[in-house]
């Protein structure tokens, strides 16, 4: 029987006969060899389609489906045959397959109508017709059983059902013996002709409701259809644009389906050699990611185009205006053929929104790319001098020990602006009220730092000592303005200083402790947090690009009679683009 069941490529069956075989004759060796190419016929087929959970699961339901209608036929033959045990048997391991099938029931009713069990019998061909309200025999059945257990207005509406869904051109005999059956129950029940046709009416009603129901649902599958085929013809694509995506650095911590999530604002372009992707002073906040090719961004000045960095395959472009949404402040061109993805900023803020964990991950990402940005731009200040003797900066005091001030927690959310939501209540609970003396500074550059600042009083300047130079100021924050968030992000040393400006000043501190509680709270209600700090921080690196280009241009640095300069600069200096 096992050899029958593999000839008929019915595998699982086979192997499962093989091995009744070998556990009832352990030395047979034609038993052991069978099932030893059974097993390795089902391995070949495994590893050739490896399947899900889901194809697993549904592949079970597929054969318990066909053995439920193999078993329901073979109930019915016994039943013809006259054996009722049989049968039963069948019947009852036909319906622990498939519970839901009318056939069972009705046939169950059939063999319970014989018996004369009209109770047992009008049950089950409820059920029949509840799973197949469109089969007219159980409605003509069901009138039956109705007329002999004396309900004449059950039976009444089920042979008008009957009657309802009969082709009476096809089947003209069956329709006469109807028509006579509903004109006795009419007469019995004492119905006038007005009531007998509501009576139409509503089983028509009822019936077409149905029909309608699943009509909605028919065409709901063949446009889902074609999607899927759509899609199916889109995959390749698809998982293409993703492995692409996967091989940004900054995107690691995404996880698969998050990526694969980001090729819905994903599409490719090529653009051939000295070709613009887009220029200074346009609007636009779609990001870039490079493919193949390199692209310079520029700075145009008065003085000529200075190239601010040359990128290169696998780099990531232009998220600087997709946070905040100024004006480009550079050029980007591709300084041969470039193939690169663009990501919809349109698109990518709409799945953000529908997908707030998504949205958490990638400002996250953001902030941690701007961090390491912002610090590189910040230093290339030093770059325009020659270096002196490292003890001048020791003429700078020491960092300042804060006084600890008590504040209501209604108090230091007040000062958190632009938050809502529960990260602000987080970060109400979980920060310290500090205060600083006039002229002092909160932290120096090359300090180690784990607390992220906002102001609640006073002024802040934050500065970056110059060899050559002198103290350099980069900002000038005021009440609510956050600072000291790059060591918080990335752990590493304070990369300017932060001075007490114009008086003393309070601030509110809070730690990487509170970071992670904002993280992994509600998503919908981190994003904005992330999102406010990632806009700030843009624009910085804004100013930290103007200032450099300044500063290059007070060097004497010029561009080339090509209107091109290239220097090692690093490339986040490209992101204020």
């Amino acid at each position: 029987m096992a050899k029958r069941f593999a000839n008929l490529d019915m595998y699982q069956e086979a192997r499962q006969l093989f091995e009744i075989a070998s556990n009832l004759d352990p030395e047979n060796r034609g038993v052991q060899l069978g099932l030893a190419q059974i097993r390795q016929h089902l391995r070949e087929e495994e590893g050739a389609h490896q399947r899900t959970a889901q194809d697993e699961l549904r592949e079970q339901f597929r054969r318990n489906a066909i053995d439920a209608c193999h078993f329901f036929g073979l109930a019915s033959l016994y039943w013809e045959r006259d054996k009722p045990k049989l049968a039963s048997e069948c019947l009852e391991i036909a319906l622990s397959k498939e519970p839901i099938h009318p056939f069972a029931y009705k046939l169950q009713a059939q063999h319970l109508m014989r018996q004369r069990q009209w109770d047992d019998a009008a049950e089950a061909l409820r059920t029949s017709k509840r799973f197949n309200p469109f089969n007219r025999e159980l409605s003509r059945l069901l009138g039956d059983v109705a007329q002999a257990r004396g309900e004449s207005g059950e039976a009444l509406e089920n042979y008008i059902d009957a009657f309802l869904l009969l082709e009476e051109d096809r089947h003209p005999h069956e329709a006469d013996e109807l028509k006579a059956r509903i004109q006795g129950l009419k007469k019995k029940l004492g119905l006038r002709g007005s009531q007998l046709a509501a009576c139409y009416r509503e089983r028509r009603i009822k019936l077409q409701t149905n029909f309608d129901r699943l009509e909605l649902q028919r065409e709901r599958f063949l446009d889902h259809k074609s999607q899927r085929e759509a899609q199916e013809n889109n995959k390749g694509s698809r998982i293409l644009l993703a492995a692409r995506l996967r091989a940004v650095q900054i995107w690691q911590n995404l996880s698969d389906v998050q990526v694969f999530q980001l090729t819905r604002v994903a599409k490719e372009e090529i653009y051939p050699s000295d070709t613009p992707i887009f220029h200074y002073g346009d609007p636009g906040g779609d990001l870039f990611l490079i493919v193949e090719g390199q692209i310079q961004i520029r700075r145009p000045t008065p003085y000529g185009n200075f190239e601010l960095a040359r990128l290169t395959e696998g780099t990531l472009f232009g998220e600087v205006n997709f946070l905040s949404r100024a004006e480009r402040s550079g050029d980007a061109v591709a300084v041969d053929k470039v193939k690169i993805l663009r990501l919809s900023a349109a698109g990518l803020e709409g799945l953000m929104l529908d997908e707030p964990a998504l949205g958490v991950e990638l400002y996250f990402c953001f902030w941690q790319e701007l961090a390491q940005k912002l610090r590189s731009a910040n230093e290339q200040l030093r770059t325009f001098f020659e270096s002196e003797d490292p003890s001048e900066k020791a003429r700078l005091e020491k960092t300042a020990q804060a006084s600890q001030v008590e504040m209501e927690i209604d108090e230091k959310a007040s000062a958190l602006q632009g938050l809502t939501g529960k990260e602000l209540d987080i970060l109400a609970q979980f920060s310290n009220v500090k205060r600083y003396a006039s002229g002092s500074h909160l932290f120096q550059e090359g300090d180690s730092g784990s607390e992220m600042y906002v102001i609640l009083e006073g002024q802040v300047m934050i500065s970056k000592y110059i060899p050559g130079g002198g103290e350099e100021a980069l900002a000038i924050l005021e009440r609510g303005d956050f600072f000291g968030e790059m060591s918080l992000v990335d752990g590493q040393p304070r990369s300017a200083d932060a001075k007490a400006y114009g008086g003393e000043i309070t601030v509110v501190a809070f730690d990487d402790l509170t970071l992670r509680e904002v993280k992994k709270d509600d998503a919908k209600s981190s994003v904005q947090f992330l999102r406010l700090l990632c806009q700030m921080m843009s624009q910085r690196l804004r100013e930290a690009d103007e200032r450099v280009t300044t500063w290059r241009i007070m060097a004497g640095h010029r561009p080339d009679e090509n209107d091109q300069i290239s220097y090692e600069f690093p490339p986040a200096l490209a992101e204020s683009a």
